[in-house]
């Protein structure tokens, strides 16, 4: 007869061992520990270089999710950044709200014409969605400037009052809080940071709290009804899935997105004008998209990146041709990669996965 005690420690019953994957949960905390302390380790330009990689990512993100998790392409969404640079530089330069403010308007007016941009979507598809949005980018800046009045015309305007700064006079009328916000986005005493570095951390909380909503967002089941839209609306809307209402709502969501990267690029600059937001500013954000990989989170970040650092690399008076390569690159990514990087990355790690698997099988049976 068999032991008791045998029994229970040999039976097949028992739950397994769970695997923790120590080695991504460490690749991460290391890279968090990077991104926080890169502002301490790089000059300045450096680090506005890697704020501009954050609101051209967070931009791209809504791109993303309106174009690879929803099927919904967009060619305007330059209009929205440019939409929320417009907004926070009128309302904290010309009403002296703050730029918390400033931002949430921003987001909200975005919203608001991402839905009106998102209706012709419950009519029409492909390429005719696309000229719609197209025509958007192309009538922003024609907008901005036929309102010069408010937005400063073809000059355009920076985060200062227009009638210049420094007066002590000036200061009185307008007031010492509004005076100061107008001076630019200044780091608080108490952080002992610089400005540059004070933004960055700003940019780096607020881009990894869009980032890990997102996340959310496209693991729900609103992200899946997204995807099911994606793959075949007939067949999305006989699963209960509300076609209309995804479809207008993701638009506006996503042109939100691009408002909060127009909020971060107008803190950046400290200057919006007509100029930075044409059809050249939509086409870079759908590159970033289309690169790193549309449907994923990770990708707008790494299609950013790539964006930020050819621009870096060309010669400044070379700088006319970005906007070639960039096309280039988005036609070649679309013939011999479509899933972008990403979606690269993945099919590698599906026939490694696969290799593993038949390279076990013979001895499993054995």
């Amino acid at each position: 007869m068999t032991d008791s005690a045998d029994v229970s420690v040999s039976s097949p019953v028992d739950p397994p061992a769970r695997n923790v994957p120590w080695l991504r949960v460490g690749s991460w905390v290391v890279f968090a520990v990077v991104v926080v302390m890169l502002p301490q380790q790089l000059a300045s330009a450096e680090v506005n270089r890697l704020s501009e990689v954050m609101y051209v990512a967070v931009a791209a993100l809504g791109l993303a999710l309106l174009t690879g998790y929803n099927g919904q392409i967009s060619l305007g969404h330059g209009a929205f950044l440019g939409l929320g640079a417009y907004v926070t530089m009128i309302l904290t330069v010309d009403y002296g709200t703050s730029y918390a403010v400033a931002g949430l308007v921003a987001v909200i007016a975005a919203f608001v014409l991402g839905v009106v941009v998102g209706l012709p979507a419950l009519r029409i598809t492909g390429i005719y969605l696309a000229l719609v949005t197209l025509a958007l980018a192309t009538l922003f800046p024609q907008i901005a400037i036929r309102f010069g009045d408010i937005t400063g015309g073809s000059v355009g305007r920076g985060l200062l009052p227009r009638d210049g700064y420094g007066d002590s006079a000036l200061i009185e009328e307008i007031g010492r809080r509004r005076f100061l916000r107008t001076q630019g986005f200044r780091a608080p005493d108490w952080t002992g940071l610089a400005d540059d570095q004070w933004r960055y951390y700003v940019f780096l909380v607020i881009a990894v709290l869009v980032f890990l909503l997102v996340r959310n967002l496209v693991n729900s089941r609103v992200g899946r009804g997204l995807v099911a839209i994606r793959d075949n609306e007939t067949a999305a809307e006989v699963a209960g899935v509300e076609v209309s209402r995804y479809k207008v709502v993701t638009f506006g969501l996503s042109a939100s997105l691009a408002a909060i990267g127009g909020w971060m690029f107008a803190v950046l600059n400290n200057a919006v004008s007509p100029t930075s937001f044409t059809i050249a500013l939509s086409i870079t954000l759908l590159v970033a998209a289309v690169l790193g990989g549309a449907g994923s989170i990770i990708g707008p970040i790494i299609g950013s990146l790539i964006i930020v650092g050819v621009r870096e690399v060309v010669p400044e008076d070379s700088q006319r041709y970005t906007q070639v390569i960039f096309g280039a690159v988005l036609i070649l990514v679309m013939i011999v990669a479509p899933g972008g990087i990403m979606g690269v990355y993945r099919q590698l790690k599906g026939r490694l996965a696969r290799a593993r698997a038949t390279r076990r099988a013979p001895s499993a049976t054995t």
